[in-house]
């Protein structure tokens, strides 16, 4: 990972750990307005990103993480091959507290997973959050997703013990 001016942070190599090459490059940066739409599209196949029944997320939705003043957004944008056009491989958001980051989205296409991307947008977060002098980081994962829960075990994170969310629908007026 290497900083680039802006205070993003730019992948080095291909993101794969084995020894054959791979054709997929990407950098990792604060997310656009001009993005949102491909987040979108990208978040409406991804059941744990639709937290109640029958919510769809929206560019509003997102719109926060972008021009909020408490919240933030990175994304990895990258080309997989020579000749593929640049897209959004994944993105994670950020709200901010004065000693905590919470991390409640985090989304890699599926043709990018077990590249890097995850692991670099969340290496990215540490380090503003280190920056930031942030005291820790908290993630909500669901109990059925057994990749993701490994893959923070591996990176440091430690399950609670003691939370269970609970949600409720209250209305449907409105969400489309």
């Amino acid at each position: 990972m290497k900083r680039t001016k802006r205070g993003t942070a730019k992948a080095e190599g291909d993101g794969n750990k084995s020894r054959r090459p791979s054709l997929y490059h990407f950098t990792i940066r604060l997310a656009k307005k001009s993005d949102l739409p491909e987040i979108v599209k990208m978040s409406r196949n991804v059941r744990e990103i639709e937290n109640y029944p029958g919510q769809r997320m929206r560019a509003e939705d997102f719109g926060h993480f972008v021009v909020g003043e408490g919240a933030m957004m990175l994304v990895a944008v990258g080309k997989r091959g020579t000749r593929s056009k640049e897209e959004i491989a994944g993105y994670l958001t950020v709200y901010r507290s004065d000693n905590y980051f919470y991390l409640p989205y985090a989304v890699t296409r599926k043709e990018w997973r077990r590249h890097g991307v995850g692991g670099a947008l969340l290496a990215e977060a540490e380090r503003l959050a280190k920056e930031e002098k942030v005291e820790y980081i908290l993630m909500s994962v669901y109990y059925y997703n057994s990749r993701v829960h490994t893959f923070l075990k591996v990176r440091g994170y430690v399950p609670s013990k003691k939370l269970v969310q609970y949600s409720k629908t209250i209305t449907r007026k409105g969400r489309k």
